[in-house]
């Protein structure tokens, strides 16, 4: 009998103690979700440098949430690569400048400070992704650093 008891005592102390469970519950004893996560598609469309652009120029995330990006290029003439990279606004033109000469890095710097994340280049018909943890809140951009098309090609994305 003691031995039985001696056996009870750490499973009821478990039970009795939540077991060990990395649940987190808010005050009204809710589940909360620890990890947001959001999943986009930007399409890069337009045939010429004149009507080129991304078909969305706003991405609302929360701070610290995991991040992908989808860029889908939906033009259909053979010089119309694309690529899609998160950086601080007011970088845009240094970025895209210093990418211009890096078609081996996709024409970005993935080390330049400025730089959050980008993707590979999309040729016509293609999809490329980019997966990232979103950054401090405040207002980001993203462009497309292929050479000449970072002035058409901007949107925000916006951290709260």
């Amino acid at each position: 009998m003691k031995k039985v008891l001696l056996m009870a005592i750490p499973a009821l102390l478990l039970v009795a103690c939540g077991g060990g469970s990395t649940e987190k519950k808010s005050e009204t004893g809710t589940e909360q979700s620890t990890a947001k996560s959001f999943e986009f598609t930007v399409n890069g469309v337009g045939n010429t440098m004149a009507d080129m652009m991304f078909d969305t120029k706003e991405l609302k995330v929360s701070a610290g949430a995991k991040v992908k990006i989808n860029l889908s290029n939906a033009a259909s003439d053979a010089s119309m690569l694309h690529n899609i990279v998160i950086v601080k606004q007011g970088s845009e033109k240094e970025v895209a400048m210093e990418g211009i000469n890096l078609k081996d890095k996709n024409y970005f710097n993935p080390d330049n400070a400025n730089v959050i994340a980008g993707s590979g280049v999309a040729g016509p018909g293609q999809t490329v992704s980019v997966e990232f943890t979103a950054p401090e809140a405040g207002n980001y951009s993203f462009i497309c650093t292929y050479p000449g098309h970072w002035t058409k090609m901007q949107g925000t994305l916006i951290v709260e």
